[in-house]
């Protein structure tokens, strides 16, 4: 029963709902275990999850998943070649941003902390509240990668995009940092598309008809 599934899974479900009205991707739950992703011709299958009585998503997990990755990176890097620098979150977008920095050779990449670690000197920190947390969390970096950041063209990378507050988090610590946002991007968007952000996809939400 969805009353079983992660608490998580039940938040995410009702910042969806209280969006619902304004999204395009609505398909029909009709029985179906999974949706068929597809990127450029690349094919995964996701399990869709019950999160309330009348509404599943497709859940993405890239983690591990070397291939999909490389094949996103190829897709996605081709709009960066302006970037001086990529920052992510962990821990999803760090695969995505190596392969990212590889492809435009780049020697170095920021990773924001979800938490300030007791070696940081002078953090740069902002607080916000993700699609998948019902409270305020941190994000960081160490106040020593100021310097590879200020003045450059920082290109700000997600693995999925619903609400848009962990890039909106990221774009606040490179500004804080002397940056500049460059591009904002992610592999998906979930529910609706966006202007202000390169994507390779879109994530339905399902909903089971009346």
């Amino acid at each position: 029963m969805w009353q079983d599934f992660p608490e998580k899974l039940i938040r995410i479900y009702v910042l969806q709902k209280q969006l619902v009205d304004r999204l395009t991707y609505v398909l029909r739950y009709e029985g179906q275990e999974y949706y068929e992703l597809e990127i450029k011709g690349f094919k995964r299958k996701l399990p869709l999850v019950q999160v309330s009585p009348d509404t599943w998503i497709a859940y993405f997990d890239s983690l591990g998943d070397k291939e999909f990755i490389n094949h996103c990176a190829k897709e996605l890097y081709k709009h960066l070649v302006t970037c001086d620098i990529l920052m992510t979150t962990e821990s999803k977008g760090i695969a995505l941003v190596h392969e990212l920095a590889n492809m435009l050779n780049h020697g170095f990449y920021v990773v924001c902390r979800k938490e300030i670690k007791p070696f940081m000197r002078d953090p740069i920190f902002v607080s916000y509240k993700p699609i998948t947390s019902s409270k305020e969390l941190i994000l960081c970096i160490d106040g020593r990668y100021k310097e590879k950041i200020v003045g450059k063209r920082v290109g700000i990378i997600d693995d999925i995009v619903s609400t848009g507050e962990t890039l909106n988090a990221m774009e606040e610590i490179v500004m804080r940092a002397g940056g500049i946002v460059e591009k904002r991007a992610a592999i998906l968007l979930e529910g609706n598309k966006r202007d202000d952000v390169i994507y390779l996809g879109i994530l339905p939400i399902f909903k089971r008809a009346v």
